[in-house]
């Protein structure tokens, strides 16, 4: 299962409703990616794809390409917050003065590193990262205590896929295991994340002896003997060991 701790702390700078919602994207500031997300609305990759002619055997007279990568071309809207007593733009969107500041700036110091994740809770799709230019432009004439700016930020070549930050720690994460009230000798569905390649597993403490893997979210435990009652599950695949998850046993 994905970590969604970037997500669950996106937080728009108060007095913004601006808010990406299942994209997220990052500044690299100061060495460090920073979640910018809280303050941005309409994030799009607009990609393009860079191809190689190839020939195709046989059919010479007909078009064909290969896929080398894509290259990316992302817009996005910033909600800009203003210090209702200082009309400064409040100090949380630091980042966003600093995109301002590179978008009128020439060679190097027009270009900066992101990381952009097409979903923001799911580590099986795709994130990207590279160095982008920025470049800037008003959405709208602004007021005295907001505006709206948007931001295109342009990449050089391809830009390569990363493993996704959304990863977990990869110990199994368990939600449910029925049907309840089983007993010694009858198999239980256990269902949750991270069960592909289940190593071990215990019932109440006892080791189970066959484990039936179902799919990625399912396996299935034999209760051991002597097990009764309360009966906590614990499967173990070759990262951890998940936390107990409550089980009934009759």
């Amino acid at each position: 299962m994905s970590d969604t701790t970037l997500y669950d702390t996106t937080a728009p700078s108060e007095g913004s409703l601006a808010l990406a919602h299942e994209q997220l994207i990052r500044l690299k500031m100061d060495g460090v990616f920073v979640n910018i997300t809280g303050d941005i609305n309409n994030l799009v990759l607009n990609p393009t794809k860079i191809p190689v002619a190839r020939e195709v055997y046989g059919t010479k007279g007909l078009p064909s390409e290969q896929i080398l990568g894509y290259s990316y071309a992302p817009t996005f809207n910033v909600e800009v917050v203003r210090d209702p007593a200082t009309k400064q733009i409040v100090a949380a969107q630091g980042w966003y003065k600093d995109l301002v500041k590179a978008s009128f700036s020439k060679g190097a110091n027009n270009l900066r590193d992101f990381q952009i994740f097409t979903d923001a809770f799911d580590e099986d799709m795709p994130v990207v990262e590279g160095t982008f230019s920025v470049a800037f432009t008003p959405a709208n004439s602004g007021y005295a205590d907001k505006r709206v700016d948007s931001f295109t930020l342009t990449s050089s070549g391809v830009v390569p896929e990363i493993e996704s930050p959304l990863a977990g720690t990869g110990e199994p994460i368990l939600e449910s295991a029925g049907p309840s009230g089983q007993t010694v000798g009858d198999l239980i569905k256990v269902r949750g994340y991270k069960l592909g390649s289940p190593v071990s597993a215990t019932i109440d403490g006892q080791n189970v002896t066959k484990i039936l893997r179902i799919d990625e979210y399912t396996v299935g435990l034999l209760i051991p003997a002597t097990v009764a009652g309360s009966a906590p599950i614990v499967i173990t695949n070759e990262v951890g060991a998940s936390d107990p998850l409550p089980y009934t046993a009759a």
